[in-house]
């Protein structure tokens, strides 16, 4: 394993959540002059290979996106592709592709057609799968949009997808084809770039680990507001270990993802806000978790910039910590 990847990994358990929104501690210390600021993280986790596999032999320099819906109630979950898209460059790891270094609940293994070795794999948790345990979920079907970034094959490739129980059996999966060529998968990330500074830049995106500041309930005029909170939160980042010592091997990017309204929606006051991600409180009628679902538009927005981690910056003077954050 290389230097940058064993980096990658640190990163990976300080962002628990791999799919999904979840809410982060690291401004805790920063909250009475982060007053308006608050910040939740999605990460996708990016795997390793168990061979030495040369990334070249078998992957473009491009992502390739990949959007399912999870869908069903707590006795019976099913996994739907929705869509596939690609994008022009791939700034996850290149070593160790094959590899789970760590567990989630589920899992996305890719192999090769023709030989049918495996040749990547990544780990997830999401948002569905922790509504599963709600008690909604006794009396309901509901689906999530969930998002995966994963390297573009060169050739033809089988995708499996499948959830996992809390004893770690699988309870849904599903096995798909990616043919490269496929005039229907969706170029993204070509024109139309949502505007975007950089507070932070090492190196490129292989030499780097790529994290995404997403603006959430900024309006236009609000834009310059937030590129100061980002530079804030990248500050606060870094003035905790282990990202202090690791920060020249970090890209910072503010993305300056605008919203109609300023702040965001909270539904148990009936306040609801139009917002580039659509982020509300309430989720699962808890008064302090802020989440969105809207999994496909934070990716469509960030379509085109290099990015592996995403951190959303909702403008709101709430502020959330994790459940068992210290």
């Amino acid at each position: 394993m290389t230097f940058p990847d064993n980096i990658r990994a640190i990163h990976n358990f300080y962002c628990i959540n791999t799919n999904n929104l979840i809410e982060c501690p690291i401004f805790a210390e920063n909250a009475k002059t982060m007053k308006k600021t608050f910040i939740f993280t999605l990460c996708s986790l990016f795997s390793m290979t168990v061979n030495a596999q040369n990334f070249s032999d078998y992957f473009e320099d491009k992502t390739l996106r990949a959007d399912y819906i999870f869908t069903g109630d707590a006795k019976k979950q099913e996994v739907y592709l929705d869509e596939l898209s690609s994008l022009p460059q791939w700034a996850g790891r290149k070593h160790h592709l094959a590899e789970l270094p760590l567990a989630g609940n589920g899992e996305i293994t890719m192999k090769d057609k023709a030989t049918g070795e495996t040749i990547y794999r990544t780990s997830f948790s999401s948002l569905f799968q922790e509504w599963v345990s709600e008690e909604e979920a006794s009396r309901i079907k509901r689906g999530f949009e969930n998002s995966f970034l994963l390297p573009y094959p060169k050739k033809e490739a089988v995708v499996t997808i499948s959830l996992k129980d809390v004893y770690h059996k699988v309870n849904a999966s599903l096995t798909h084809e990616i043919i490269p060529n496929d005039i229907l998968i969706h170029q993204r990330g070509t024109n139309h770039i949502t505007p975007h500074r950089y507070l932070l830049q090492n190196g490129n995106a292989a030499d780097c680990i790529d994290v995404a500041i997403m603006a959430e309930g900024y309006t236009e005029k609000e834009m310059d507001i937030f590129y100061k909170d980002a530079q804030t939160a990248c500050d606060a980042l870094f003035s905790h270990e282990p990202f202090k010592k690791l920060k020249d091997k970090f890209n910072i990017v503010a993305v300056a993802s605008p919203s109609e309204d300023s702040g965001v929606s909270i539904p148990g006051q009936g306040k609801w806000k139009s917002t580039a991600v659509s982020s509300h409180f309430n989720t699962f009628y808890s008064d302090r978790y802020l989440t969105t679902s809207r999994v496909k538009s934070i990716h469509n927005w960030l379509a085109g910039i290099p990015y592996e981690h995403i951190i959303i910056l909702a403008n709101t003077d709430t502020y959330v910590l994790l459940p068992n954050a210290e």
